[in-house]
C-alpha cells in the first residue's frame, strides 16, 4: 500500500469517532445551556417575587442563599432527571437494567444532583454571610443573584447528568456527602457536637439533623447503583483467554451492603437507638475495610502502584483505629471523619482504575476491530486457581463484627 493509501485508510478509520464525539459534545451543551435558560428565568421570577420591595440578607431564614438553593433544587431535579434518562437510555447499563432499577437509579441520582447542588449553595452563602456581616441587598442585586445561581447551577446538574460514568458517580458521591455534612456542620444547633461523635449531627428535629440523616439515605441509596456501575466496568476488564469475574460478584455485595447500612445508619438516627445506630455505622466501615483488604486478591491484574496505595489506605485505617482505642489519641469524632475521608478517597482511586482498564479495552478492541478478523493461536485452557467466594458466609462474617463493635461503643464512649 503507497503511503497515501496508508494516510487516506488512518484518516478513514480514524475520522468517525471524533464526529461522533463532536456531535455527542454539542448535544450535551445544547442541553446544558437550554437548561441553564431555564433556570436563569425561574430565578429571576421566584427572586421578583421573593424579594420584591424589599431587602435581604445573603445567608440564614429568609434570605438569598435560602431562595435560591431552594429553587435550584426544584429546577434542577426534573432536568437532571431528563437529561440523564436521555443520554443513559441507549447505554448498555440502561437497556441491562428493569424498569424498577432503572427508576431507582433515576431517582437516587436526581436526589443526589439536587440534594448536593441546594447544601453546597447553602453552606457557600452561609460562609458569604459571615464574611460581610450586616450586608442586605436590594430587590434587584437580590433577584439577579438569584437569577444566577439557579442558572449555574441547572448549567451544572445538567452536564453532569449528561455523562454519568463511574467515575462521575463516585465524584459526585463524595461532593453530596462532603456538602450535606458540611452544611449540617454549620447549622447545628448544639457547636459542641464534635465532643461526642459524628452522630450527634443528626440527633434531634432540628433541620440540621433531618439534612445530615438525608443525606446519609440518599447516599446510601447512590452506593447500590454505584455497585451496577462498577460491575459493569469490572466485568468488562476479562479479555479473551482469560479473566476470572468470581470476584466482582464479591466486590457488588460488599458494595451494596455498605449502602444499604449507611441507608440504616440515615434512618436509625443515635438519638433514637443508639446501639442499632451504632451497628449500623460500624458494620458500614467494617464492610468498607474488608472491601479494601479483598480487592487486590479479588481483581487479579491491577497495577502495582494501585495495589501498594490500597495496602497504604488500609494500614491508614488500622492506624487510625488504634489512635483511638487503645491510645486515646482523639475521640470518635476523630475516628468517623478520618475513615470517612480514607475510605471516599480509595473509592474514587478505585473506580478511576476500574474506568481506565475499562477504556483501555475498549481501544484494544476497537483496533483489532479495525485491522480485521485475526485468528488467535491455539491456547491450552488454563483452569482458575481461585476457589469460590462464599459471599453469603463473608457478609454475615462482617455484619457479625461490625454489630459487635457497634454494640460495644456507647459503654466507650459514654
Amino acid at each position: 500500500m503507497s503511503a497515501v493509501g496508508t494516510v487516506s485508510y488512518s484518516r478513514a478509520m480514524s475520522s468517525p469517532a471524533p464526529t461522533v464525539a463532536a456531535a455527542l459534545h454539542l448535544r450535551r451543551e445544547g442541553d446544558a445551556l437550554g437548561a441553564a435558560a431555564i433556570g436563569a428565568v425561574v430565578g429571576v421570577l421566584v427572586g421578583l417575587i421573593a424579594f420584591w420591595n424589599r431587602e435581604a440578607p445573603l445567608g440564614g431564614t429568609g434570605s438569598i442563599g435560602g431562595i435560591a438553593a431552594l429553587t435550584a433544587a426544584l429546577v434542577g431535579a426534573p432536568v437532571f432527571a431528563l437529561v440523564y434518562v436521555r443520554h443513559s437510555r441507549r447505554q448498555f447499563r440502561w437497556t441491562r437494567r428493569s424498569p424498577v432499577q432503572r427508576a431507582v437509579d433515576t431517582a437516587g441520582l436526581t436526589l443526589t444532583g439536587a440534594g448536593m447542588a441546594l447544601l453546597l449553595i447553602v453552606s457557600v452563602f452561609t460562609v458569604l454571610q459571615l464574611a460581610f456581616r450586616d450586608l442586605s441587598l436590594d430587590t434587584p442585586a437580590a433577584t439577579t443573584l438569584v437569577g444566577a445561581t439557579v442558572a449555574a447551577t441547572t448549567y451544572a446538574l445538567a452536564l453532569i447528568a449528561s455523562e454519568i460514568t463511574t467515575r462521575t458517580l463516585t465524584s459526585l458521591l463524595g461532593l453530596f456527602l462532603v456538602a450535606g455534612v458540611f452544611a449540617s456542620m454549620l447549622t447545628a444547633d448544639d457547636p459542641t457536637w464534635w465532643h461526642r461523635n459524628f452522630s450527634a449531627l443528626g440527633a434531634g428535629g432540628a433541620a440540621s439533623a433531618q439534612a445530615f440523616n438525608l443525606t446519609l439515605i440518599i447516599g446510601g441509596l447512590v452506593i447500590t447503583t454505584l455497585a451496577d456501575y462498577l460491575t459493569t466496568d469490572l466485568t468488562s476488564r476479562r479479555r479473551p483467554g482469560g479473566g476470572d469475574l468470581r470476584g466482582v460478584g464479591v466486590i457488588r455485595m460488599l458494595l451494596v451492603l455498605a449502602g444499604v447500612l449507611l441507608i440504616g445508619v440515615g434512618l436509625v438516627p443515635v438519638d433514637a437507638d443508639v446501639i442499632l445506630h451504632n451497628v449500623f455505622a460500624t458494620s458500614a466501615v467494617v464492610v468498607f475495610a474488608v472491601l479494601i483488604a479483598l480487592v487486590p486478591t479479588l481483581l487479579r491484574g491491577l497495577p502495582k502502584s494501585f495495589v501498594l496505595a490500597t495496602a497504604v489506605f488500609e494500614g491508614g485505617l488500622v492506624v487510625i483505629v488504634l489512635l483511638f482505642w487503645p491510645v486515646g489519641y482523639y475521640n470518635l469524632t476523630a475516628v468517623e471523619l478520618l475513615s470517612v475521608v480514607v475510605i471516599l478517597a480509595w473509592l474514587i482511586l478505585f473506580t478511576r482504575q476500574a474506568e481506565a482498564q475499562t477504556a483501555a479495552v475498549s481501544a484494544a478492541a476497537a483496533r483489532a476491530a479495525a485491522l480485521g478478523p485475526v485468528r488467535a493461536p491455539a491456547r491450552a485452557a488454563v483452569p482458575s486457581t481461585s476457589a469460590p467466594v462464599p459471599r453469603a458466609a463473608l457478609a454475615i462474617g462482617v455484619l457479625i463484627v461490625g454489630a459487635l463493635i457497634g454494640a460495644l461503643l456507647p459503654r466507650r464512649t459514654r
